[in-house]
């Protein structure tokens, strides 16, 4: 944890599978994105790193094809991962991308929060997995 910031608090990377077959099959994964974003916020002290949210959504209501912009995306997602303190998988499995920000953050150092067999949805028990993997609770 990089304990050098002012403000103390932790960085955490959120990964979450956006890819599908269907442009509303993509927004349906970044609305469930969003779900577990309030989760985590809400359960924590964490300050949350999602960038790829605004960038995916951005891209969709362009309408740019977005499996055309996924090599920018993810070399953006990795830049953003190298910022942070730790790194939280979640949304029910892993999918590639989240495998290369995974393998990245481990290749910096960063803890990895491993709730993605938790099921696609938020829940309890997967919340309380990544905050005791940390031991920073509300």
């Amino acid at each position: 944890v990089n304990t050098t910031r002012a403000t103390g608090k932790l960085v955490v990377y959120l990964a979450h599978p956006v890819g599908a077959a269907t442009v509303d099959g993509v927004r349906a994964n970044l609305a469930r994105a969003k779900r577990w974003l309030w989760a985590v916020r809400r359960a924590t002290e964490w300050s949350i790193c999602a960038p790829w949210i605004p960038s995916v959504e951005a891209v969709l209501d362009s309408g740019a094809d977005e499996s055309a912009e996924r090599a920018r995306g993810l070399a953006d997602d990795l830049a953003a991962v190298e910022r942070c303190d730790a790194i939280a998988l979640v949304g029910g499995r892993v999918s590639s991308g989240m495998a290369m920000e995974r393998d990245h953050a481990a290749a910096c150092g960063l803890r990895v929060l491993d709730a993605s067999d938790c099921g696609e949805e938020p829940g309890a028990d997967a919340i309380a997995r990544l905050v005791l993997a940390v031991g920073m609770a509300k």
